[in-house]
């Protein structure tokens, strides 16, 4: 018996591990951490935290554990996406293994370890979305597996029905233990019901007290793991709104915070409301709120749509976060790209950042300047670029982060009134399909993106001190603002 097949067997004894060395390097774990990895006589183990809590790191190292710990082991490792497999779990998850413990098949989506065990990768989405012939071919791939245990990174992105699927493939007979390992930040979702308050839901939808003590809940806080975090990241995080901070900081799982509000609190709205006027003009139906000048750099943002359900929007803001021109309507890809293109053209050709989830306005914009995320090609070992901003939950939340702490430092000037209305109808949302804020029911939210899609990684480039000048005039409206407090 091997060293790690002895750790496997204290495990499963009841051994609590505090720390352990992976690629010759030792981590020292918290006590919600070494909970979550140590625990093996749960069915279900779910550690929902706020950002930065440390519970994926436990995820991974948990993982690891049960490939290495039980030979001829199969796990799944999914989210919803393979994408966001790539991009969120996979760079932290080979930094803890030595090469010469595996073989990554990329185009297969496996991981084979020497020792016999696999870990699949499992794009989840496959089984929720798409057309019926999609998600049959997803779900009989899934029923071909027989495993050990799944691992799924945020959990809110996916649906019941999903997991009962898991749930039903834990039958590998050859290994000690079956279990489902998750992670979620706290979320009005079915979750809540399962792990919280420890129901399970009939086939008529209803949910019922579980019979069954199978259930392991971590709740973790980011100031639990506030020493491996950058000391201003923790101030940034701390300064935002108090919902924001009991949720996302502290990791409180309450009904009191999951009942859905407004992602912009109401004191940045005031503010940007006295900044409200009309457009100079309309030119090829955008609305033009400050004509460009020769020596301003410009963004552009653009959350595109096609048809009649959704409007299309594009929006403008120049290196002194004013937003400067817009676009809203129902239109064609093609007639969105001749909007961009006129936009583009007028602005001294702004650095261009579309959501490219489901658009194909890339093959009509590809000439033009267009923002590129970094990601990780794992088959060359090499970093590549992409074209656009790709939404899912987690990058969305990087999103929405950014915008509220670009709003809270003060300096965005935004002029139009619909942006701003849509910005009072934005909430938190804990659909899967909403990724985390969206529209309330009945309203949009197009503008809202599109304007935080302008705003990403911004950083003032006009010749006037963007955050000083605020700072004087945010100054000098403090009456105004403040005075019955």
């Amino acid at each position: 018996m091997n060293k790690w097949e002895e750790i496997g067997k204290e495990l499963l004894a009841g051994k609590r591990i505090k720390e352990i060395v992976l690629r010759e390097k030792r981590i020292e774990l918290n006590d919600k951490q070494s909970e979550f990895i140590s625990n093996l006589s749960k069915r279900y183990c779910l550690n929902s935290g706020g950002y930065g809590s440390g519970k994926s790191l436990a995820l991974d190292i948990k993982m690891v554990l049960f490939c290495k710990c039980f030979p001829k082991n199969r796990v799944l490792l999914g989210r919803k996406t393979l994408s966001d497999l790539d991009r969120s779990i996979l760079p932290d998850l080979f930094d803890l293994m030595p090469p010469g413990w595996y073989d990554y098949r990329v185009k297969d989506g496996l991981i084979n370890f020497k020792n016999g065990s696999q870990i699949v990768l499992f794009g989840l989405d496959a089984l929720q979305q798409g057309n019926m012939a999609d998600i049959r071919k997803a779900q009989q791939k899934l029923k071909s597996l027989n495993l050990g245990a799944y691992f799924i990174d945020q959990l809110e992105e996916v649906e019941y029905e999903v997991f009962e699927s898991l749930n039903s493939r834990l039958r590998k007979m050859d290994v000690p233990v079956r279990q489902g390992n998750m992670t979620c930040n706290p979320a009005n979702f079915w979750a809540y019901q399962f792990f919280k308050l420890k129901q399970r839901r009939d086939m008529n939808g209803i949910w019922l007290p579980k019979k069954e003590d199978d259930i392991l809940l971590i709740e973790s806080s980011m100031l639990e793991n506030k020493e491996h975090l950058p000391e201003d990241y923790l101030k940034d995080q701390l300064a935002m709104g108090d919902d924001y901070v009991k949720r996302f900081v502290l990791g409180q799982w309450t009904t009191d915070i999951m009942i859905k509000g407004s992602v912009f609190p109401k004191e940045y709205i005031q503010k940007l409301e006295i900044c409200k006027k009309a457009p100079l003009e309309i030119k090829e139906e955008c609305e033009i709120y400050e004509e460009p000048k020769n020596n301003e750099i410009y963004r552009m943002g653009v959350d595109p749509s096609e048809g009649i359900i959704d409007p299309a929007s594009i929006t403008v803001i120049s290196g002194s976060g004013h937003k400067v021109a817009k676009y809203n309507g129902y239109t064609t890809i093609p007639g969105l790209a001749d909007k961009i293109k006129f936009l583009y053209y007028k602005y001294n050709k702004p650095l261009i950042i579309p959501e490219v989830n489901k658009s194909a306005i890339l093959e009509h914009i590809k000439d033009l300047r267009i923002y590129k995320r970094r990601q990780f090609d794992y088959k060359d070992r090499r970093e590549t670029e992409k074209l656009g901003f790709v939404m899912s939950w987690a990058s969305k939340q990087a999103l929405t982060s950014r915008f509220l702490e670009l709003l809270r430092k003060g300096g965005i000037r935004i002029y139009d009134a619909n942006t701003i209305e849509e910005m009072k109808s934005f909430v938190y949302q804990d659909e899967a399909s909403s990724q985390g804020a969206s529209a309330s029911r009945g309203f949009h939210d197009d503008d809202v993106i599109s304007t935080m899609l302008a705003f990403w990684e911004f950083k003032p480039t006009s010749s006037d001190d963007f955050f000083a000048r605020k700072a004087i005039e945010n100054a000098n409206n403090k009456p105004k603002f403040f005075q019955y407090r």
